[in-house]
């Protein structure tokens, strides 16, 4: 019988076990030589990858961001981008005694360094501002820039910033903003030097405090002491040489005297006379601005000027001093009497209590100086303060400061 299935082939079986030898044996050569390159490659490459990945996360640091600023106006969104260097060629023009401005004054973290104030001055600017206020020597003393004096660093606590006053006016005019210092002069609780140079001194020779030293109390700057008039000229001279274009001059008052302290610290600081101390201190340090072209503005409270109590306020001995007064509507409740009108201000709405304010603050100052408001944002709503920036605009103040 044949066969239909067709020829059969038979394989040797010492052959076959050769191939599957040498194939198996193959295999694992090229398995190896893989596990080779892989090897190489791996540690050829990986300090390639991990130098291209950290220079990639040194390249992407982000940027500081500023704190969130108060602001009257929807914030202007920052540049994702900084430019931290500061360069000398900027406009230096000195600013005419007629400027217009609006003006942002910055909180004190806003000088911790280059970059703060950078994106600071960059967001004020985005928000239609054209000036930026800085505070470079604030009430209690601290002071917020690399000053030059040597009277400052005899507190050795004195002096918190690091940034040159040259290098703050760099920084915001390189933003297309005028700059603007203020130096709060006698709220000034720095003991300076052994003696506490500047300070009150009782008739005794010790230095007088504002309170038991117990309970905290501390010294203030008299207006009566050499040490205080010279160190008010050398920061104001420092500002104005910097290239700020305006100064302004704070903190020009007496502290709250017990009864006991006046008979203490002797007649001058009960004179009725007193306040020529302080007046004094305005012409020294509107001089002082003068010399380098600098417009000089004096800060004084609102609510102060109404009630008669800013002893610095004598318009007939403060020649052509533009007078900048903070507005705080809370302190202002009463009811007011001036030249025979009763005027209720509890009643007044946000805008026509502000024209009440400051047309009296006006009539005060005399047509030989300048208002210029000072309006504290956080004291108003929203509504309230865009009725009162559209009331000072109406009434032809040109220029502001928001605080």
């Amino acid at each position: 019988m044949s066969n239909r299935g067709g020829r059969k082939i038979y394989r040797n079986s010492s052959s076959v076990k050769r191939r599957r030898t040498k194939a198996a044996i193959n295999a694992v050569v090229i398995t190896i030589a893989i596990l080779i390159v892989a090897f190489v490659g791996y540690s050829v490459a990986k300090p390639i990858f991990n130098y291209f990945s950290n220079a990639d996360k040194e390249e992407k640091k982000e940027p500081w961001t500023a704190p969130e600023l108060v602001e009257p106006e929807e914030t202007a969104e920052l540049p994702s981008e900084q430019q931290s260097e500061v360069t000398s060629s900027v406009d230096t023009e000195p600013v005419n005694s007629d400027m217009k401005f609006t003006a942002f004054r910055l909180p004190y973290e806003a000088l911790i360094s280059v970059e703060a104030l950078a994106d600071y001055a960059a967001q004020i600017k985005g928000d239609g501002y054209n000036a930026v206020c800085v505070t470079l020597k604030a009430e209690g003393g601290k002071i917020y820039y690399s000053t030059l004096s040597e009277f400052a660093y005899t507190d050795e606590n004195a002096v918190i910033g690091t940034m040159k006053a040259e290098e703050i006016v760099t920084v915001i005019k390189n933003c297309g903003l005028k700059a603007f210092a203020s130096i709060n002069i006698l709220e000034d609780n720095n003991r300076y030097g052994e003696n506490r140079d500047g300070s009150y001194h009782t008739i005794d020779g010790s230095t007088w405090l504002d309170n038991s030293a117990a309970k905290g109390g501390k010294p203030w700057l008299s207006p009566f002491e050499s040490e205080t008039v010279g160190y008010t000229s050398e920061l104001f001279k420092e500002a104005a040489a910097a290239g700020f274009d305006a100064v302004i001059a704070d903190g020009l008052v007496f502290p709250t005297f017990r009864n006991s302290d006046i008979v203490y610290l002797g007649e001058a600081v009960r004179n009725d006379d007193r306040y020529k101390y302080l007046v004094s201190l305005v012409n020294i340090s509107y001089a002082a601005a003068s010399e380098n072209d600098t417009e000089f503005m004096l800060k004084l409270n609102a609510a102060d000027i109404i009630n008669d109590t800013a002893e610095v306020f004598r318009p007939d001995e403060l020649t052509d001093v533009k007078l900048l007064v903070e507005y705080i509507p809370s302190e202002l409740n009463g009811t007011v009497v001036y030249e025979d009108n009763v005027i209720v201000l509890s009643d007044l709405s946000a805008a026509d209590k502000f024209s009440a304010v400051f047309n009296i603050i006006s009539s005060k100052a005399g047509d030989n100086i300048k208002i210029i408001p000072e309006i504290k944002y956080s004291s108003f709503n929203h509504s309230d303060y865009n009725d009162v920036i559209a009331e000072l605009v109406s009434e032809n103040y040109e220029s502001y400061i928001v605080e």
